[in-house]
């Protein structure tokens, strides 16, 4: 589990069969099931979404990205 995971964090996740980048906004929930709100503008995503959005993941959905 990413527990080390924390607000402002880059992170990667499977977006259909892309990678996305995005960045943590929100952790919420215990420990059994803990979610992770990520914000996604189109720069971050390769323009993936059109428009600034958040999606809301569990945190084992999720890891921290690796600098290009």
């Amino acid at each position: 589990m990413n527990v080390d995971l924390k607000v402002g964090d880059v992170v990667a996740f499977l977006w259909g069969v892309s990678e996305v980048r995005g960045i943590v906004a929100e952790i919420y929930g215990d420990n059994g099931n803990r979610q992770v709100v990520i914000a996604l503008d189109p720069n971050t995503t390769g323009y993936v979404v059109d428009e600034p959005t958040t999606v809301s993941l569990p945190i084992e959905d999720v890891r921290r990205a690796v600098a290009a």
